[in-house]
């Protein structure tokens, strides 16, 4: 077995180096005494519902935008630097090696952490604080739009389904998915390729509904100009937009989140120790 494979397996415990995880402990009850609301996602989230255990080199909390000012500023009391990474969607929190990202909506621009991620979370406990676990159907909602080179989700979400799938609330990720309805039917001819006597862990509406949409549409043509890939992957298919001159939906969905109030109003607030990033996504 490789380095890099012994880095996911199947683990009895949530391991995390001891610094890291006196530093998470120490964000997790500042904040969970503040009462300033979050859920966990990331790699803890996907232990929590699947058993895969892999080494991670930060936490990631999930905040509605109007809780990132309050957290960060929980954070900087409790001796942690706090910055804002990217304005439409990430601020992080370092204390020595520990890395904490603060996620308050997608890195394509398309959507804000909403009050949903919190009411259909699940309890939990990490680094021996009370958290709440981001819902099943929200991470692989998020994780939908993860197709970069060196970060493929595509993985985590079959693992979902194989895990879960009996208890996802379908309607509500189909609700979730809306236009991009696609992506989900991707993933879910992915899940029949890679465990094909699974199947009955989607529910059989969910494929006739979904392929019914693509039928629907064999004779559609779309608008030949734009290139959806920069909203999975903004490496992959950022020659359709550099050199091929495709119109790329992504930088708009992001100068719409940047220009939101919502952001203006955590981009200005003086708890930030340094300046603000650039709006690169």
């Amino acid at each position: 077995m490789t380095v890099e494979e012994r880095k996911s397996l199947t683990h009895g415990e949530f391991w995390i180096p001891e610094d890291e995880r006196v530093a998470y402990q120490q964000a997790l009850r500042a904040l969970n005494r503040a009462g300033v609301r979050f859920v966990v996602s990331g790699l803890y989230a996907i232990y929590e519902y699947t058993g895969i255990y892999r080494q991670t080199k930060d936490l990631d909390l999930f905040f509605e935008p109007e809780q990132v000012v309050p957290a960060a500023r929980v954070l900087r009391d409790a001796g942690f630097h706090v910055h804002v990474e990217q304005p439409h969607w990430l601020a992080k929190a370092v204390k020595g090696e520990a890395l904490v990202d603060l996620i308050y909506g997608m890195g394509n621009g398309l959507a804000f952490i909403d009050e949903a991620w919190y009411r259909h979370s699940r309890t939990g406990v990490l680094a021996a604080e009370p958290v709440r676990i981001a819902p099943p159907e929200e991470l692989i909602w998020h994780r939908l739009f993860v197709s970069e080179r060196h970060r493929y989700d595509m993985a985590d979400i079959v693992h979902l389904i194989l895990a879960r799938g009996d208890e996802l609330n379908w309607e509500r990720l189909v609700r979730r998915v809306g236009e991009h309805w696609r992506l989900l039917l991707a993933q879910i001819h992915l899940f029949d390729y890679v465990y094909p006597g699974h199947r009955r862990r989607v529910p059989a509406w969910i494929r006739e509904d979904l392929m019914e949409r693509a039928y629907e549409e064999l004779g559609a043509t779309g608008d030949p100009d734009v290139c959806n890939g920069p909203m999975i992957s903004r490496f992959s298919f950022n020659i359709d937009v550099q050199e091929w001159n495709f119109e790329d939906p992504r930088a708009a969905s992001i100068e719409a989140a940047c220009h939101a109030s919502v952001v203006q109003r955590i981009i200005s607030s003086d708890v930030w120790q340094e300046a603000q990033a650039s709006h690169a996504a």
